[in-house]
């Protein structure tokens, strides 16, 4: 009876043991099984934070606006830039876009890229809470993870762009303009000719004399078109050397000394012995002044005074080119010094101004480093403003 408890407790004993072994075989294998799931899910943790991340970094790079919203139009995200760009009245995320932008346009293409499934694409121009801007607008259907309609509207400020095409638009009609006239002087006058060959000399001397003026005059405009041109694309190397300002003057003074005197004009010169030397391009300098002084000349009457003034202001050197003539009207003189703008267009085209002259002095000044203003008091005179640094452009 003894062997068989002895048997049995032995056998209890050996089924204990592999059922503890097996315990701690499947305990082993769960706790590997749970360790592989935590190490899964902290790779798939890692993976959604560095996609959240990614994306978050990608928004925040972009210069363009970035704004996703839901079927009902709500805002859902927006991207740093979107904030910069629109300054939305509080927090973007929960309002409407209606109530963000109040543009019929945009909601519209918002609604049609959600009923068609396809992309939107148009330039729409924004008032906002800042002067009129232009921006082209890509709207993109999506779905989210829950497979819910959306729409990603990416918004990129193209209103420089849309100056620049409406500069070049402008610039194209005012060179038609100022072509078409001469050329049409040209055609009128060369028709005669030929329809009247026996015309008398004098009426020849006449039409030839005419014909001579708006040569030269065309001449002139496209001169100074082609000096604009190669202004504005820096394709003209500057000439830097080290000018001694009074003598400069001097020299200006005594290359219009003739025009001035047949205008029963005063030049007067003021410049102290003291200023130091400018370094900058003589010819182009003298370009700048020779401008300047013949639209003095031209609206100054006769016995009127110029002074041409020179001073140094800090590290800067003031040249001021002042007349006591007619002077421009207040809403002309911000406009003065753009390309073809003429405060008395009637009487540029009567004396030849091609309307560039002033447009040329900004942008051989700007080129030097420099800056040009205007002071007038209609009917009074004009002050034009030239500072130029003393040290004005590289010798490279």
């Amino acid at each position: 009876m003894s062997w068989l408890l002895g048997f049995l407790a032995a056998s209890l004993a050996l089924a204990w043991w592999f059922s503890h072994r097996r315990f701690v075989q499947n305990v082993r294998r769960l706790a590997q099984r749970v360790d592989e799931l935590e190490a899964e899910q902290a790779r798939l943790r890692g993976q959604t934070e560095g996609g959240e991340f990614n994306l978050r970094t990608i928004l925040a790079s972009m210069a363009e606006g970035v704004m996703v919203v839901d079927a009902l139009h709500v805002v859902r995200l927006v991207n740093p830039s979107f904030i910069s760009l629109f300054e939305p009245k509080g927090e973007p995320q929960g309002q409407t876009v209606l109530q963000i932008f109040r543009e019929p346009d945009l909601e519209t293409m918002i609604a049609t890229a959600l009923a068609t499934g396809q992309a939107q694409a148009r330039d729409l121009a924004m008032n906002g809470r800042r002067p009129l801007r232009h921006f082209a607008v890509h709207a993109v259907p999506m779905r989210d993870q829950a497979g819910a309609p959306g729409v990603v509207t990416i918004l990129r400020d193209i209103t420089r762009l849309k100056q620049l095409e409406d500069v070049r638009r402008e610039f194209v009609a005012n060179v038609s303009h100022e072509l078409r006239t001469p050329l049409s002087i040209f055609h009128g006058f060369l028709e005669n000719l030929r329809d009247d060959p026996e015309m008398p000399r004098a009426d020849q001397a006449e039409v030839f004399a005419i014909l001579t003026k708006h040569s030269q005059r065309l001449n002139a405009l496209l001169e100074d078109l082609l000096t604009l041109a190669r202004l504005e694309s820096r394709r003209d190397t500057l000439h830097p050397e080290a000018i001694v300002v009074g003598e400069f003057l001097r020299g200006v003074r005594a290359d219009w000394a003739d025009k001035i005197a047949k205008k029963k004009i005063a030049l007067t010169l003021d410049v102290p012995a003291e200023l130091p030397p400018l370094f900058a391009d003589p010819l182009r300098l003298d370009q700048v002044l020779g401008n300047l002084l013949e639209n003095a000349l031209k609206y100054t009457c006769s016995g009127g005074a110029i002074r041409l003034v020179a001073a140094r202001v800090g590290e800067q050197l003031e040249l001021r080119v002042e007349d006591n003539g007619l002077g421009i009207p207040p809403t002309d003189l911000p406009h003065i010094f753009e390309r073809f703008y003429r405060a008395d267009k009637a009487r540029t085209r009567e004396q030849g101004g091609t309307g560039l002259g002033l447009s040329i002095v900004k942008h051989i000044v700007q080129t030097h480093g420099g800056t040009v203003a205007a002071e007038s008091t209609y009917g009074a005179g004009t002050t034009i403003i030239v500072r130029l640094p003393l040290a004005s452009v590289s010798k490279t």
